[in-house]
C-alpha cells in the first residue's frame, strides 16, 4: 500500500471507535504453536508496512498480518490500482508489492506493542532475498509467524519451492507458511509434501490472476467471493494429503458461516481482506459473532470441535 493511502487509512482508523474482540474461549484456536484468540485475521495487503497496527489491531481480529515486506524499497504500479465491484462481492487490485523495504518495516515492527499475534508476510524474488527477509523477521520478538509469499515465477516449479522450504526451515524456529496462488493448483499436492517434509504450513489462496483494463497495469488479482469455492477445494485436497500441517484459508471469506465452512474443510484459521473493505472495521467482530451462531446451530462447543469435523466424518465413512 502506498504511503499516501496508508496515512489516509490511519487517519480514518483513528476516527473510529475500537470494536474490540469477543472474549469467548470457544473461539480460541492454534496455528502451529501460535495461540490465537479467534481464528479470523487480517490478510496481507491491507497494511503493507506496519503503519496501521496500533489502531487497526483493536478491531477484534485474532491475528494481524503485516506485508508483503520486500528486501528493498519498491514503488507501486500505475493508477488505478484498485477496483471495487458494485455488488460488494469482489475486488481487483494491482499494487505491485510496494514496500518501504525490510529495514524500515523491521524497525517499525520492533517498536510495536503486540496486542494480537503478528504474522509477517514476506516476498522475495530470489532465495537470497528470502534469506534476508526471514532472518530479519526471526530477530523480531513481536513476530509470531512468517508467511512466504511466492508470487514470483521462480517458485512455480516444485524444485524451487523445495529449495525455498529447506532454506527457510533452517533459518528460523518460528512457524512458516507458504502462501500459494490459484496458479499453484496444478502442483498443490507436491507443495503439501514439500511443506510437510520441512515442517511448514500452507496458506491458500492468493488472488486469481486476471487481465483487465480496469487497472492501470492492465493486469492484477481478483479477490472476494469468486475465489471462495477454489479455497474450499484446496483445503479439502490438502487435508487428503496431510492432516498435520498448519493450514490457513484465504479467499472470499466474508461471513462467519463461511469461516465455519473453512474450518470444517480443514483450516486452522482464516484471513479476511475483501470482507473488511466492504463490511468495514466491524467485520471481524461481526464475523466472530456469526461464527458463534453458526457453531451453536451445528452443536459445536468450540472452534477445535469444528476443526475436527472432517476427520470425524472420514472415520464414520470408513
Amino acid at each position: 500500500m502506498p504511503p499516501d493511502v496508508a496515512h489516509a487509512l490511519a487517519r480514518y482508523a483513528l476516527s473510529l471507535p475500537s470494536t474490540g474482540s469477543l472474549a469467548d474461549e470457544r473461539l480460541g484456536t492454534v496455528l502451529g504453536n501460535v495461540r490465537l484468540p479467534n481464528p479470523i485475521g487480517l490478510a496481507a495487503g491491507y497494511d503493507k508496512d506496519g503503519l496501521l497496527y496500533d489502531r487497526f489491531s483493536r478491531w477484534g481480529m485474532g491475528f494481524y498480518i503485516v506485508g508483503s515486506i520486500t528486501a528493498h524499497r519498491r514503488r507501486p504500479l500505475p493508477r488505478p490500482r484498485l477496483y471495487r465491484s458494485r455488488d460488494g462481492l469482489w475486488m481487483l487490485n494491482a499494487f505491485g508489492l510496494p514496500s518501504e523495504g525490510v529495514i524500515p518495516v523491521s524497525r517499525r515492527i520492533n517498536g510495536m506493542r503486540a496486542r494480537v499475534p503478528i504474522i509477517s508476510n514476506v516476498a522475495g524474488f530470489s532465495l537470497s532475498e528470502f534469506s534476508v527477509l526471514i532472518r530479519a523477521m526471526d530477530s523480531l520478538p513481536q513476530v509470531s509467524a512468517i508467511e512466504l509469499n511466492i508470487s514470483c515465477p521462480l517458485f512455480d516449479d516444485p524444485a524451487g519451492m523445495d529449495e525455498l522450504a529447506a532454506l527457510s526451515s533452517g533459518l528460523t524456529r518460528k512457524p512458516l507458511l507458504i502462501k500459494l496462488s490459484p496458479r499453484h493448483s496444478r502442483i498443490l499436492e507436491n507443495a503439501v509434501h514439500i511443506a510437510e517434509e520441512n515442517g511448514l504450513g500452507i496458506s491458500v489462496y492468493n488472488t486469481i490472476p486476471v487481465t483487465t483494463d480496469l487497472l492501470g497495469a492492465g493486469r492484477g488479482g481478483m479477490s472476494g467471493l469468486p475465489l471462495y469455492r477454489r479455497t474450499l477445494s484446496a483445503l479439502a485436497r490438502i487435508r487428503e494429503v496431510s492432516d498435520r500441517i498448519p493450514l490457513m484459508a484465504i479467499g472470499g471469506i466474508m461471513t462467519g458461516v463461511q469461516v465455519l465452512e473453512a474450518l470444517e474443510a480443514g483450516a486452522d484459521a482464516v484471513q479476511a481482506l475483501t470482507a473488511v473493505a466492504f463490511r468495514g472495521p466491524i467485520a471481524f467482530r461481526r464475523m466472530s459473532e456469526e461464527l458463534l451462531e453458526a457453531m451453536e446451530a451445528k452443536g459445536y462447543r468450540s472452534v477445535s470441535e469444528a476443526k475436527g469435523y472432517r476427520s470425524r466424518a472420514l472415520v464414520r465413512a470408513n
